[in-house]
Protein backbone atom coordinates (compact mmCIF):
# COMPACT_ATOMS: atom_id res chain seq x y z
CA UNK A 1 0.00 0.00 0.00
CA UNK A 2 1.19 3.43 -1.09
CA UNK A 3 0.65 6.87 0.90
CA UNK A 4 -0.01 9.94 -2.00
CA UNK A 5 0.04 13.13 -0.15
CA UNK A 6 -1.62 16.21 -1.99
CA UNK A 7 -1.32 19.74 -0.76
CA UNK A 8 -2.44 22.72 -2.06
CA UNK A 9 0.36 22.88 -4.86
CA UNK A 10 -1.36 20.12 -6.33
CA UNK A 11 -4.74 21.27 -6.95
CA UNK A 12 -5.79 21.02 -10.62
CA UNK A 13 -3.90 17.78 -11.67
CA UNK A 14 -4.67 14.30 -12.05
CA UNK A 15 -3.45 11.45 -9.92
CA UNK A 16 -3.78 7.44 -10.56
CA UNK A 17 -3.44 5.77 -7.05
CA UNK A 18 -4.18 2.15 -7.30
CA UNK A 19 -6.58 0.07 -5.27
CA UNK A 20 -5.75 -0.34 -1.10
CA UNK A 21 -3.51 3.17 -1.41
CA UNK A 22 -3.91 5.58 0.79
CA UNK A 23 -5.16 9.13 -0.65
CA UNK A 24 -3.99 12.08 2.37
CA UNK A 25 -4.95 15.55 1.54
CA UNK A 26 -3.32 17.73 3.85
CA UNK A 27 -4.43 21.90 3.44
CA UNK A 28 -3.89 25.27 5.48
CA UNK A 29 -7.11 26.09 7.85
CA UNK A 30 -7.73 28.23 10.86
CA UNK A 31 -10.88 26.69 12.82
CA UNK A 32 -11.01 29.19 15.06
CA UNK A 33 -12.35 31.77 12.65
CA UNK A 34 -14.87 29.19 11.53
CA UNK A 35 -13.82 28.54 8.49
CA UNK A 36 -13.36 24.48 7.45
CA UNK A 37 -12.41 22.72 4.69
CA UNK A 38 -15.52 20.13 3.40
CA UNK A 39 -16.21 17.76 1.34
CA UNK A 40 -18.42 18.84 -1.87
CA UNK A 41 -17.78 15.74 -3.75
CA UNK A 42 -16.53 12.72 -4.25
CA UNK A 43 -17.44 8.95 -5.55
CA UNK A 44 -17.18 6.89 -2.21
CA UNK A 45 -17.35 3.44 -4.83
CA UNK A 46 -14.02 4.97 -6.09
CA UNK A 47 -12.58 6.77 -2.95
CA UNK A 48 -14.13 6.18 0.74
CA UNK A 49 -12.87 8.37 3.40
CA UNK A 50 -10.54 7.69 6.16
CA UNK A 51 -10.47 10.26 8.60
CA UNK A 52 -10.67 13.74 9.28
CA UNK A 53 -7.94 15.52 11.67
CA UNK A 54 -6.08 18.70 12.30
CA UNK A 55 -2.81 19.77 13.31
CA UNK A 56 -1.96 23.28 14.74
CA UNK A 57 1.40 24.98 13.88
CA UNK A 58 1.47 26.20 17.59
CA UNK A 59 0.24 25.62 20.58
CA UNK A 60 -2.84 28.14 21.80
CA UNK A 61 -6.10 28.23 21.81
CA UNK A 62 -7.65 29.94 17.66
CA UNK A 63 -4.01 28.91 16.08
CA UNK A 64 -3.80 28.09 12.16
CA UNK A 65 -3.08 24.48 11.23
CA UNK A 66 -3.33 22.22 8.74
CA UNK A 67 -6.38 19.97 8.42
CA UNK A 68 -5.88 15.89 6.88
CA UNK A 69 -8.46 14.71 4.96
CA UNK A 70 -7.60 10.77 4.39
CA UNK A 71 -8.82 8.49 1.88
CA UNK A 72 -9.00 4.85 0.88
CA UNK A 73 -8.85 3.67 -2.76
CA UNK A 74 -11.50 1.02 -2.57
CA UNK A 75 -12.20 0.43 -6.68
CA UNK A 76 -11.79 0.77 -9.90
CA UNK A 77 -13.23 4.41 -11.87
CA UNK A 78 -12.72 8.25 -12.01
CA UNK A 79 -13.55 10.79 -9.19
CA UNK A 80 -12.94 13.94 -8.06
CA UNK A 81 -11.69 15.04 -4.64
CA UNK A 82 -13.45 18.45 -4.36
CA UNK A 83 -13.06 20.50 -0.66
CA UNK A 84 -14.55 24.09 -0.13
CA UNK A 85 -13.54 26.30 2.59
CA UNK A 86 -16.86 27.91 4.18
CA UNK A 87 -17.88 28.28 7.13
CA UNK A 88 -20.21 25.42 8.29
CA UNK A 89 -23.77 27.35 9.20
CA UNK A 90 -23.68 29.52 6.26
CA UNK A 91 -25.66 27.21 3.80
CA UNK A 92 -25.97 28.21 0.30
CA UNK A 93 -22.83 30.61 0.25
CA UNK A 94 -20.09 30.07 -1.97
CA UNK A 95 -16.56 28.74 -0.31
CA UNK A 96 -14.08 31.32 0.15
CA UNK A 97 -11.39 28.77 -1.49
CA UNK A 98 -11.72 25.55 -3.39
CA UNK A 99 -9.24 21.97 -3.50
CA UNK A 100 -9.89 20.08 -6.47
CA UNK A 101 -8.31 17.16 -7.89
CA UNK A 102 -9.04 14.18 -10.29
CA UNK A 103 -8.41 10.67 -9.52
CA UNK A 104 -8.54 7.68 -11.72
CA UNK A 105 -7.82 4.17 -10.42
CA UNK A 106 -7.21 1.67 -13.42
CA UNK A 107 -9.02 -1.95 -13.27
CA UNK A 108 -8.00 -5.05 -13.33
Amino acid sequence: MAQLELTESDAGRSYSPSPGDLVVVQLPETPSSGFRWQLDEIDVGVLAPAGDSFRPDRDGLGAAGIRQLRFTVVGPGRTSVRLGLRRGWEAGEPATRRFEVAILVAGD
